[in-house]
């Protein structure tokens, strides 16, 4: 028997070699050296292209892996742009155009079903190209930029050796395919799913089986006494309640429990941007400031850039997918955004028949089928049925059949032609004007520009009702369907008197608009931090708003601070009676502070909704609990003082159990609150691993979640000088998406200790000494 043992054990063994384990190629895949990606190699050598559409087209590598495009015309640096995102992000945008087109099943499994279900609803590949196809008669510049782009991107694809894949193609056995000219339309649709799509509403039918109306009132208040708008320019001394509601509310028998919503952690998920003018700056130019909270992902989010078309130099960082720089500068002009933060998705509950029918207006009107396809890798091809109505498709969410009614699926526009204005434009009042195209996600865009002045305009358009509303709304009407209202022409200040501005993603005006564009803007916590530290310098230079970018003082707890004080027993004091609020690595304090005013926010929450999972907003919680020690509550009053006390209880109790000992002098913040950087397809061998944080979700310098998976994407500080801009940028992570480069993960340590690296005014390529040449001929 034992002579055939060997043979038994080559047989296993060529079993194992080709068998896809959990989802990968067979193992001999990497075995076999014509295949295997651990022979992945990256040549800084100098490349040739002598088969290029554009000719005198360079394509510069510097030490940080920022590529620098030199052609002479637009459709020439797209073409580039398209190469150096295929080269060093390649995976990411695939992932991207795989998820709004629904097709990670095919290369992911049942795991991603729920997310191809989403983008499937609303036919996004279809509606990307018929907007295409038009731009061919509206804007036929705009489309041989795309094409451009799209020729670029399957350039490199096309010279791309196969061992040469990035490796998450290798782990999960697929290609990459080649790319349309429709993607960067695409690219706008999902980050409207990253900044404008939530499911606030569905929570809010629910919460109406919980809360009476009274109450509702008071913890999820349509507006708030305790604003710090980003227009006081604009706004009223008093905000006004909202109006008697017009539209047919519908109470929900769900409980919604997989709603997407912003939870307290969550929702500092925006920016920070604001500008200086010449009368403000102690150099005497303006200076515009930007730092944008996304993920923390691996890659991350932006890849700067430096464009030089002709001599027109534009630097700044784009989003892999689309050739345009999102958020930069160039000789004239300066500008970066946040996020706009409004209601812009409407749900709808239909009067259905059975028989495949809705009520209109009185009539019955048939409910269109579109029947998706959705592969999934491993199992069955799966069909789904989505109806398509007046208000948007229609899909069973959690038992409801409702219709989805959201901007990114009801409203075509031009922000790609906006950004491109931006790139152009000579003044601020340019940049505005340029700024009226761009319809969603909408922004808070900040503009400065060489002369010294400086502006905001909140950009993009929002859902205007007859009254405000949240909710699940009975569709009834053909009048019910929400209007959407381009703002950028009522919510802007230019050359404001005061010589600066800022955003942090709060409400634009303290007035009666603001229910009619969201119940639930981001807290003020990191606007009013910001405006203190505007206000605390009559002149302000480049290191002072680099100081403001890096500062971890909670902006909340100027709010709890009384109260912390009078409730805390005297273990806890040692570390808080002279605590300034600085969330630093080192601090007990911070520690203690944190743990204990979201224990406090849970418990109290607890006692109004139960389990439910939308909570008042804290800042909400915390401005009744700083005016008052007793709050009405469902059945009784709720004793903050007794809660408190047991609060404080389980404070010790959990940190003692944390950090094995009582003392809070042993309660380090950044053992209690971490960073992690996450690959995007949460493969862990390719993340780098949690270190200790600063900073709170109530920070200027924001890190959210424990641990903290969000944060500042990016840091940009600008100064328009007469002999030329003068920036320091730094990315969260690295310019290259392949985990095996060097320039994967460089920056991460330099972002986190705000550290910035200074760009060089380059406009041709001889000028340096570069990392990596290529030359299109």
């Amino acid at each position: 028997m034992r002579k055939w043992s060997w043979l038994f054990v080559l047989v296993v063994w060529i079993g194992l070699l080709s068998y896809p384990w959990a989802g990968l190629p067979p193992l001999r895949e990497f075995l076999l050296y014509p295949t295997t990606p651990l022979q992945i190699e990256h040549s800084s050598e100098a490349i040739e292209i002598s088969d290029a559409p554009y000719p005198s087209l360079y394509l510069r590598y510097d030490e940080r892996g920022v590529p620098h495009v030199f052609g002479n015309s637009e459709y020439a640096v797209a073409y580039g742009m398209g190469y150096a995102h295929a080269k060093d992000r390649l995976f990411q945008v695939e992932m991207l155009r795989r998820t709004v087109r629904g097709r990670l099943s095919e290369v992911a499994g049942p795991a991603a079903i729920k997310s191809d279900r989403f983008w499937l609803k609303f036919n996004f590949e279809a509606k990307a190209e018929e907007q295409f196809e038009a731009l061919r008669k509206t804007d036929p510049e705009l489309v041989l930029r795309f094409e451009a782009y799209a020729e670029g991107f399957n350039k490199y694809l096309a010279d791309l050796d196969p061992t040469q894949k990035p490796l998450e193609y290798h782990l999960l056995g697929f290609d990459p395919k080649k790319m349309e000219a429709h993607t960067p339309i695409m690219l706008i649709r999902y980050m409207d799913k990253v900044l404008d799509y939530r499911e606030d509403d569905l929570k809010f039918s629910a919460l109406k089986n919980l809360l009476p109306d009274s109450l509702i009132e008071l913890y999820y208040p349509w507006s708030r006494e305790y604003e710090y708008p980003i227009y006081p320019e604009l706004s009223n001394s008093k905000s006004e309640s909202n109006a008697s509601q017009t539209l047919t509310a519908y109470t929900s028998k769900s409980m919604f429990p997989e709603a997407e919503v912003q939870d307290d952690i969550t929702q500092d998920l925006g920016s920070n941007n604001w500008a200086v003018s010449a009368e403000k700056s102690a150099t005497g130019n303006a200076f515009l400031c930007n730092d944008t909270h996304l993920g923390l992902d691996l890659p991350g989010t932006w890849y700067e850039c430096h464009q030089v078309i002709n001599d027109r130099v534009v630097h700044g960082l784009t989003v892999p997918g689309a050739p345009v720089v999102v958020s930069g500068y160039t000789r004239d002009l300066a500008w970066g955004m946040t996020n706009a933060t409004w209601d812009l998705t409407d749900f709808y509950a239909l009067e259905t028949d059975g028989k495949g029918n809705y009520k209109l207006d009185g009539e019955w009107l048939p409910l269109e089928p579109r029947v998706a396809e959705l592969p999934v890798k491993g199992a069955k091809t799966l069909k789904i049925t989505y109806y398509d109505t007046y208000f948007g498709p229609t899909d069973t969410i959690e038992g409801e059949f409702l219709a989805t009614n959201w901007v990114a699926s009801q409203f075509e526009s031009n922000e790609m032609k906006a950004l491109i204005g931006l790139t152009k434009a000579k003044s601020v009042q340019e940049g505005y004007e340029s700024l009226q195209q761009f319809g969603h996600p909408p922004q808070n865009f900040v503009l400065a520009d060489a002369q010294g002045d400086i502006g905001m305009v909140t950009a993009g358009y929002t859902a205007i009702h007859k009254a405000p509303t949240r909710g699940i709304i009975m569709g009834k009407s053909k009048e019910d369907r929400v209007v959407y209202q381009h703002m950028g022409r009522e919510l802007f200040v230019l050359e404001p008197e005061k010589g600066w501005n800022h955003s942090a993603n709060q409400a634009q005006v303290a007035n009666q608009r603001t229910p009619f564009l969201n119940n639930s803007f981001a807290p003020t916590a990191r606007g009013r931090r910001i405006g203190a530290m505007m206000e605390a310098r009559g002149k302000i230079d480049r290191a002072y708003l680099k100081e403001m970018q890096n500062d971890v003082h909670d902006g909340e707890w100027p709010l709890l601070k009384d109260h912390i004080h009078e409730t805390a027993p005297y273990d806890m004091m040692k570390v808080l009676r002279e605590w300034d609020g600085n969330c630093t690595e080192q601090s007990q304090a911070a520690t203690v502070y944190n743990y204990y005013k979201w224990s406090l926010h849970d418990t109290i929450s607890s006692l109004l909704i139960g389990d439910f999972d939308y909570p008042p907003r804290a800042e909400d919680l915390f401005y009744l609990i700083s005016r008052s020690d007793t709050l009405p509550g469902v059945n009784s009053p709720i004793y903050v003082q007794e809660i408190a006390a047991r609060m404080w209880a389980k404070v010790l109790r959990d940190m003692k159990e944390k950090y094995v000992s009582k003392e809070p002098n042993d309660w380090r913040y950044g053992e209690y609150h971490q960073i992690h950087f996450r690959h995007i397809a949460r493969i862990p061998a390719f993340e780098f691993p949690p270190f200790a944080a600063k900073g709170s979700p109530r920070t200027v310098n924001v890190s959210t979640g424990l641990p903290g998976t969000h944060g500042a994407a990016m840091r940009t500080v600008i100064e328009l000088t007469p002999d030329g801009p003068k920036a320091d940028f730094v990315i969260a992570g690295g310019q290259v998406g392949r985990p095996e480069h060097e320039h994967y993960t460089d920056q991460i340590m330099d972002w986190y200790n705000g550290r910035y690296f200074k760009i060089e005014p380059i406009k041709a390529p001889q000028e340096k000494e570069w990392q990596q040449e290529i030359t299109f001929k």
